[in-house]
């Protein structure tokens, strides 16, 4: 029995329409087609792309959290009320020629300060010496408070210190002072002092210092008692008989003049002193307890009274600074 070539032809393309299906060579049919068709060589034309589709433009997000900047705006409106300036305040703002002639005053001021010279250290620093919970001395004089942590322990600078002759008519005296702990020296700016144990420093001083003290002068402390030894010297021809020495420690004063007495005096006699001859007279005496400064001078008022051939007796010697010592106060 013969087959009918259409019923073959039916069979061929079912089978290949199968082998494509199953296959996946559908997908390539169009190219294997558009091969088929391409133009004669010199005939070639650019083939239709497709353009790419724009993405999605991406949501920007505010920096920080949205809570944070609602707190900036409050924080910002609260300082504005805060420091906005009421109309009181306004209206008493200066005026631009006030604040203009007021910069120009402390531009010249400034101008003439700095011309002047460097300063000098203060003279009155705060130096606290505490002992336990009692304070011993404050301002000047407490730069030479720490001292009294070791008073007792300095040694006399020097076993005497001898003073100046005094007295200008026929008897002369000078007065020494034994064992001082130290020198006080008169400066241009200040008092210079040193001590047995080799402590020096200058203490500034405000006020002039007067002649009487730009020179050494022994040093002790308030309240202390000293030795004194006062030798008169006969510089006559004729001999100074029954003498009365007399003595008397006083406030220094800067003009030299008679000082307010600090304790009583001291009387000495002397028989007599022949020509060029010397005669030694001892003491002890007080220093004054309540000294308000750092350096705190004495002076020794010293009267030598003599007999009068006319009767009576005579001053022979009236010095009010005889000699001067320094017990600072502590």
């Amino acid at each position: 029995m013969r087959r009918s070539p259409l019923r073959s032809l039916l069979s061929a393309a079912f089978c290949a329409a199968f082998f494509v299906s199953s296959t996946g060579a559908a997908d390539l049919a169009p190219m294997f087609a558009r091969g088929m068709m391409l133009p004669p060589p010199g005939r070639m034309a650019p083939l239709p792309m497709p353009m790419p589709k724009p993405a999605p433009e991406k949501t920007v997000k505010p920096a920080g959290e949205p809570w944070l900047v609602s707190a900036q705006i409050v924080a910002a409106w609260v300082t504005e009320r805060l420091t906005a300036l009421t109309p009181a305040e306004t209206a008493s703002l200066p005026e631009p020629e006030a604040l203009e002639a007021y910069s120009n005053a402390a531009a010249t001021e400034v101008a003439a300060l700095s011309s002047l010279s460097a300063p000098q250290p203060p003279a009155d620093r705060m130096l606290i010496s505490m002992e336990g919970r009692r304070v011993l001395a404050s301002g000047l004089s407490a730069q030479l408070a720490s001292i009294l942590q070791y008073r007792t322990e300095l040694k006399p600078l020097r076993p005497r210190f001898v003073g100046e002759w005094v007295g200008k008519g026929q008897a002369r005296a000078r007065v020494d002072y034994m064992n001082p702990v130290g020198i006080t020296r008169g400066e241009a700016k200040g008092f210079r002092v040193m001590l047995s144990d080799g402590f020096e420093r200058l203490l500034p001083n405000r006020r002039p210092i007067p002649n009487s003290l730009m020179r050494e002068l022994p040093l002790y402390f308030a309240g202390d008692s000293v030795d004194v030894e006062v030798t008169i010297l006969n510089t006559g021809s004729t001999p100074l008989t029954e003498l009365t020495v007399s003595s008397v420690q006083e406030e220094h004063t800067a003009s030299g003049d008679a000082g307010t007495p600090i304790g009583g005096p001291v009387v000495k006699s002397v028989a007599a002193i022949a020509p060029g001859a010397t005669a030694v007279l001892r003491w002890r005496i007080k220093l004054g307890s309540v000294a308000r400064e750092a350096v705190n001078f004495e002076q020794t008022h010293l009267t030598v009274l003599g007999k009068d051939p006319a009767g009576g007796q005579k001053v022979l010697l009236d010095q009010n600074q005889a000699g001067i010592v320094d017990p600072p106060a502590l």
